[in-house]
């Protein structure tokens, strides 16, 4: 018997089924395409068990005749491809007719169909494909008026693991409905990768939700175990709605519209302002010539046009559309045509750089604008610590500095050169803030004991002896944003008071976390919070683990969650941003990031969010409490991202400044 031999054709289609059938979303995302490309003008989808149980789609497309309902069966049977230079010219969202006997052969399969009078132009344009082959712009043809007769029946095909079991003529409305059920139930070793139904609904409903920004102009229906998750009627211009759905309600009220065209490239969509950011990317949509794509060059091009109005490890959300010649994109690179590959990358990404600061410079938080100065012609109070410039390696001596408490080597505070930290503090540009009078709602005293964690042993001593902090001498507060101290040596010590707040309160959140010892605030009456249904699941799914940090939470309909308690040290902190930074990295989880990672990521967001702000007045007692505080946790020379908490300036760098010697 010879060693090389052609695979069955029910073992061809499995194999085929690991690379278009991931998991049920894909399933949607597949059948979802199929529908827009015939022409479907509304889109239904229903779900159970996150759609490992049942998934069920329904639109009143072209539908199929008899013959053609069980041709799509066949692998690579398309009527959207016809000859080799189509290859290079695709416009519809599907073409190598891969996906229907693909799932086919890995669950039970439903197909029923009947033609739509209404669709024919669809039909009729498959038949000829002359539209795309000619040159045409390749978008989704609609619905037209010629009629090829009406139907006089619908056909139900049923197949079973890709085995035909029943053909047979029933009674259908136009269109296409195709169930599937019962998804791997032959293939158990990829059965049992699949996720909890949750999480599976969670990954379903974004790829509907992708669709349904995409195309606007069809309506889409989503069930989830007989709940309505939304419900986006069919609109021609404003997609605001769209957007809500996608990124919430709150993100919505924040969009700026950009539309521009370089050449053959228009980028058009919408974008939120810098009031309006969150801890990923995951509110990022790019769409090229409307098929939703993953691409990290477009992200990081996006990330960087925000650059100027954005604290570092924040990121805008936007829903950006991508237009040019079908012949200039090649979608025929990824098994799930989630990348694409552009002939000419550096326009695309320019256009869209240039896109969203044109629409990011008309705003008060562009970078570039004039210096704000006070009615003395001095620059106002607006000022941010300078990134220190990469050094050569030094000595540990110059690394830990030669002062009398050297000895205690567990607060290291890198030494910079004054050039790097310049006393003027230089205004971070374009950004302006109104320097607040007001002292501190919540004492820094207080709340530094509320924030101090259970210590460990070797830190009860090393706060017994007195760390780097404790040996400061307070001076005073400058531009009422940072800490001027003298320390031993002497030098000056420069603190930035919300980046060192925002270590204490991220130090407490963790060690409550970990230690699963949460000290939860609760509330009279709850509070109602509305998010997007992909938050809203992300949350509802890990509920239980939330109450180890503080937080309890509940579904309350619809993509509402209602908020019983939260963590103590965050009472007076913005509630629905922090859900909504959770959520986004929640949603990350078992996309390359662990939980436990993910709950780090959004504990150090929730400090960000409820530590001490710019210009906010401490008075001395509240200095003196922070700094106490910052010797009792970890790594307590930077801010949980990244950013330095303290800079010092020795007295030699002074007397050069100031020609002493």
């Amino acid at each position: 018997m010879p060693l090389v031999q052609r695979l069955s054709e029910t073992l061809i289609n499995q194999i085929a089924a690991g690379e278009v059938v991931e998991r049920p979303a894909s399933v949607a995302k597949e059948l979802c395409e199929n529908a827009i490309d015939a022409g479907a003008r509304s889109i239904t989808v229903e779900i159970a068990e996150g759609g490992t149980r049942r998934i069920v789609v329904s639109d009143d497309g072209c539908g199929m005749s008899p013959e053609d309902a069980k041709a799509c069966l066949e692998r690579h049977a398309t009527s959207k491809l016809r000859e080799e230079a189509g290859l290079k010219r695709i416009g519809t969202l599907g073409f190598r007719g891969e996906a229907i006997p693909a799932i086919a052969s890995v669950s039970r399969f439903s197909l029923t169909t009947c033609l739509n009078p209404a669709a024919a132009r669809v039909r009729a344009s498959w038949e000829t494909n002359r539209e795309r082959q000619r040159g045409d712009e390749g978008l989704p043809i609609r619905a037209g008026d010629k009629a090829p007769g009406k139907a006089k029946s619908g056909m139900r095909v049923i197949v079973e693991g890709g085995r035909l079991v029943k053909v047979e003529e029933v009674g259908a409305p136009p269109g296409t409905r195709i169930e599937v059920a019962d998804l791997f139930f032959n293939t158990p070793a990829r059965r049992k990768f699949l996720k909890r139904a949750s999480t599976e609904a969670t990954h379903l409903i974004e790829a509907v939700t992708r669709l349904a920004l995409a195309r606007p102009e069809i309506a889409f229906r989503l069930i989830n175990n007989g709940r309505l998750v939304f419900s986006a009627p069919a609109v021609r211009r404003d997609v605001r709605e769209r957007m809500a759905i996608a990124l919430g309600a709150e993100a919505a009220e924040h969009l700026l519209p950009l539309d521009l065209r370089r050449g053959h490239v228009r980028v058009h969509g919408q974008i939120t302002s810098p009031d309006h950011t969150l801890s990923t990317t995951r509110g990022i949509y790019t769409f090229v010539n409307g098929r939703f794509v993953r691409d990290r060059g477009l992200v990081a091009v996006i990330q960087r046009a925000y650059a100027d109005v954005t604290m570092p490890g924040r990121n805008p959300a936007a829903v950006i559309f991508i237009e040019l010649p079908l012949e200039e994109v090649d979608i025929n690179v990824h098994p799930q045509k989630l990348e694409v590959r552009f002939a000419d990358a550096q326009a695309v990404t320019g256009t869209v750089f240039r896109a969203v600061q044109e629409a990011l410079r008309p705003s008060p938080w562009l970078a570039g604008q004039a210096e704000v100065k006070n009615e003395l012609g001095e620059p106002s109070a607006n000022y941010a610590l300078a990134t220190p410039t990469a050094e050569p390696a030094l000595s540990p001596e110059a690394i830990w500095g030669k002062s009398p408490d050297a000895q205690d080597r567990s607060v290291p505070l890198v030494r910079h050169s004054y050039a790097s930290i310049p006393l003027s503090f230089r205004p971070r540009p374009g950004v302006v803030i109104a320097p607040q009078s007001a002292p501190a709602e919540a004492s820094i005293a207080k709340t530094a004991n509320a924030d101090s964690a259970p210590q460990r042993p070797g830190e009860v001593a090393k706060a017994e002896t007195g760390g780097f902090f404790r040996s400061l001498t307070v001076i005073g507060q400058f531009a009422a944003t940072y800490v001027v101290c003298e320390a031993p040596g002497p030098r000056l010590v420069v603190i930035d008071q919300h980046a060192a707040h925002e270590r204490v309160r991220f130090h407490a959140l963790r060690e409550a976390f970990r230690a699963r010892k949460p000290v939860a605030q609760p509330f009279l009456i709850p509070t109602t919070i509305e998010l997007s249904a992909a938050e809203a699941s992300a949350l509802a799914e890990h509920a239980e683990s939330l109450r180890d940090v503080g937080f309890d939470l509940e579904p309350f309909g619809g993509n509402a969650i209602a908020l019983k308690a939260v963590p103590s040290q965050l009472v007076d902190g913005d509630h629905r941003q922090m859900l909504a930074d959770l959520a986004g990295e929640l949603l990350q989880v078992g996309k390359g990031r662990a939980f436990d990672e993910a709950m780090d990521h959004a504990l150090a967001t929730m400090a960000c969010h409820s530590a001490v702000r710019a210009h906010q007045a401490l008075s001395h007692e509240e200095l003196r409490a922070l700094l106490d505080a910052l010797d009792g946790v970890d790594f307590n020379t930077r801010c949980p991202h990244g950013r330095p908490i303290a800079a010092q300036i020795g007295i030699p760098d002074l007397e050069k400044e100031v020609a002493r010697r």
